[in-house]
């Protein structure tokens, strides 16, 4: 049960990083309240040229600015006033790289989730889209800005060990980019052979 380094989040090719990322651990711990969840689903978003990136052309607002923060920074926004969507930004500090995650299979804290999403967590629609599973684990814009390879953070991602082989990974369009022209047929998302807990290629949009 490794902290994944800061270092690890530095290389440039985000597309790799997201699928890399696919069986590591998320790590909740808000207000002494322990969750995890294996990240099964992951999107890359990367810019300058990604016309599907917030960050597209370099544009520097103040909800982008997180995403030109140094990799291994968590870059959290409000989707609909409503869904909190977690991101990890990517690459040196100054390119604003990002990789959405979509979905986690819920492994630790199961009664916490519960509580806090208000269903049973046998159920795949507790955690299967990225504004149910940030439910389960309490993030929010609060952690936007916090460092993710430590243990000190609210939040932190784990290495264990766990290996997805490349044949069980599906990679696709991403979600709900119909007005990313060019760029919307991109393949970057991926997601986890089989795993039930994987988001519906027709699920609502919530990266706009």
């Amino acid at each position: 049960m490794s902290v994944i380094p800061k270092s690890y989040y530095q290389s440039t090719d985000v597309v790799a990083l997201s699928k890399d990322l696919l069986g590591k651990y998320l790590i909740s711990n808000v207000d002494g309240n322990y969750t995890s969840g294996i990240i099964v689903e992951t999107e890359a978003y990367r810019a300058p040229d990604d016309k599907a990136c917030h960050a597209y052309a370099n544009k520097r607002t103040p909800r982008t600015e997180t995403m030109f923060a140094i990799g291994g920074t968590c870059y959290v926004y409000i989707c609909y006033g409503i869904h909190n969507l977690f991101n990890i930004v990517t690459a040196p500090e100054g390119m604003a790289h990002a990789i959405l995650v979509r979905a986690i299979e819920p492994i630790e804290g199961l009664d916490i989730m519960k509580d806090r999403r208000m269903m049973s967590m046998t159920k795949k629609e507790s955690c299967n889209g990225p504004g149910k599973f940030t439910r389960c684990m309490d993030i929010t814009k609060k952690q936007n800005g916090i460092d993710l390879s430590s243990k000190k953070s609210a939040l932190w991602i784990e290495d264990r060990g766990l290996r997805i082989p490349k044949t069980n990974i599906i990679s696709g369009p991403r979600v709900g980019m119909s007005t990313a022209e060019e760029c919307s047929h991109w393949p970057w998302r991926f997601r986890i052979k089989n795993n039930k807990w994987t988001s519906k290629p027709d699920v609502v949009n919530y990266h706009k």
